[in-house]
């Protein structure tokens, strides 16, 4: 079995996503999401990326089975990679050390652990609700200002914290999914 989703909390941030996830045995699932934000906003603000974020599930009890109601939960094992331009904005829990004036263009790797639960809306249709705690290594270009400020360094930075929160429309593309 195939799904298609999106989320919702990317959305709202201006960021496209999409991701496809594949079934195996009714108990594991490969989930493949990829965002993209590629706007400048006023003042040169940006939260410019690319991410890839391949994640590897076990869900607890036989998943889209049972009523409207239904609940099932899993946990996941998560590895990312993402070029990102940003600055100008709060980037929350520390991940750099001058977000609001300082630019920032550079890659990241990492892992992380997922927990999430989904959820009926009616037919084909689901919603996710979940978030992954991430390690991250950041390596990047800092520039002055929010625009091609003059160049201050290069450097490397640990994170640990939390990662993506989700929200998420999935859609059921087989007929598994209609009970």
């Amino acid at each position: 079995m195939l799904t298609i989703r999106t989320n919702i909390t990317e959305l709202a941030t201006t960021t496209l996503n999409i991701g496809i996830e594949q079934f195996f045995e009714n108990r594991f699932s490969i989930l493949l999401p990829v965002s993209y934000n590629p706007w400048t906003f006023e003042d040169n603000k940006k939260i410019k990326h690319l991410a890839i974020q391949p994640e590897f599930r076990v869900w607890f009890g036989e998943t889209f089975r049972g009523s409207f109601i239904n609940v099932q939960s899993f946990v996941g094992l998560q590895l990312h990679y993402l070029y990102y331009n940003a600055g100008g904005i709060n980037i929350p829990f520390g991940m750099f050390p001058d977000p609001k004036y300082t630019r920032y263009e550079g890659h990241g790797a990492g892992g992380g652990l997922t927990y999430a639960n989904q959820f009926g809306l009616g037919g084909r249709w689901r919603g996710e609700i979940g978030t992954t705690l991430v390690f991250s290594y950041l390596w990047y270009d800092s520039y002055d200002c929010r625009t091609c400020g003059a160049f201050k360094g290069s450097d490397t930075r640990r994170y640990l914290g939390p990662g993506k929160s989700s929200l998420s429309i999935v859609y059921l593309s087989a007929a598994y999914a209609l009970y």
